[in-house]
């Protein structure tokens, strides 16, 4: 068979198999689309690591249409945003790009369509965001109020609930990319795939103004919830900014504990992990401020040297 016919062939055998899944999920009457959510960007991943983007285009339109046969509005957005999710990631594989960028890239798309997919069903279905946010109003100010604890009045705003509302769809994005990243590599290395060995998060060094602007960013929004700006735009966006770099420091919070633990105790085994998650509910600022030296101090390079060695 020659490259264009095996080339035809492979586009209409994921694209079968797209459909399956699309039928499945019909079949089922949509209840375990949640986990297809995960399966939709698998064909198109292998299809695109194999021939690229540009020849990946035309089995994404096919799987778009195939997609309005089988699904109704919400499963079409649904599997043709994930399509798109694997045509990328696919395609970055197929040029070789490193795969610490992929995972981010795919993380970064699957934010947005989340976001995307909130906004879309909104519209269709009239999701009323402000009614939303009075339902979380009235039930946190019954709960603290049980409790006798009196929260701050910037926290039970409108604007900033609608912010947390933002911010959690964000990372519902985020998490569902890194498993859909982490499932599809699983997939096409037990079908063999020329998938490149992925570079350990220990190795990824980000750039050390990160560390600097995510820290200013925590300390304003910190002062924002003292005594909030007048200014309704820069609060907004203080607070944005804010959550997000704490929950950034915090990550590589994370990551700092568990090298650490894994340099200086080689045999510790699950210790970081566990020390890790402990931190992060326990002593949620120390974690933070391990993640701040991490990333602007040549703390993480000794670090790695020494987890290269042991290596």
């Amino acid at each position: 068979m020659n490259k264009t016919s095996l080339k035809i062939t492979t586009g209409a055998m994921v694209t079968a198999i797209f459909g399956v899944f699309l039928l499945l999920n019909r079949q089922t009457g949509n209840f375990f689309q949640e986990i297809f959510l995960f399966l939709y960007p698998i064909p198109l991943v292998a299809y695109a690591a194999l021939y690229g983007i540009k020849s990946g285009l035309p089995v994404l339109a096919a799987m778009s249409l195939l997609s309005l046969l089988f699904g109704n509005f919400t499963s079409v957005f649904y599997a043709v945003t994930q399509a798109f999710i694997g045509l990328v990631f696919g395609g970055c594989l197929h040029h070789k790009v490193e795969m610490t960028k992929i995972l981010f890239a795919v993380m970064i798309l699957s934010a947005l369509v989340s976001l995307l997919n909130t906004v879309f069903l909104g519209f269709l279905f009239g999701f009323d965001l402000n009614q939303e946010v009075a339902e979380m109003q009235a039930m946190i100010h019954s709960v603290f109020e049980q409790a006798g604890v009196a929260m701050p009045e910037i926290i039970m705003s409108t604007n900033y609930l609608k912010q947390i509302f933002v911010v959690s769809m964000i990372l519902l994005g985020v998490i569902q990319g890194f498993l859909v990243y982490e499932i599809s590599l699983l997939i096409l290395r037990r079908l063999r795939f020329p998938v490149q060995k992925p570079k350990s998060v220990f190795l990824y060094t980000p750039p050390r103004w990160t560390g600097y602007v995510a820290m200013l960013a925590f300390l304003f929004y910190n002062a924002s919830l003292a005594q909030p700006p007048e200014n309704g735009i820069l609060q907004n966006t203080g607070l944005t900014f804010g959550i997000f770099s704490y929950l950034y420091l915090l990550c590589f919070g994370a990551i700092a504990v568990v090298l650490t633990i894994k340099v200086r105790f080689p045999r510790a085994g699950a210790l970081g992990i566990i020390a890790a998650v402990i931190g992060l509910f326990m002593f949620p600022l120390l974690e933070m401020a391990a993640g701040f030296i991490y990333l602007v101090t040549e703390y993480h390079q000794r670090l790695v040297d020494q987890y290269c060695t042991n290596s």
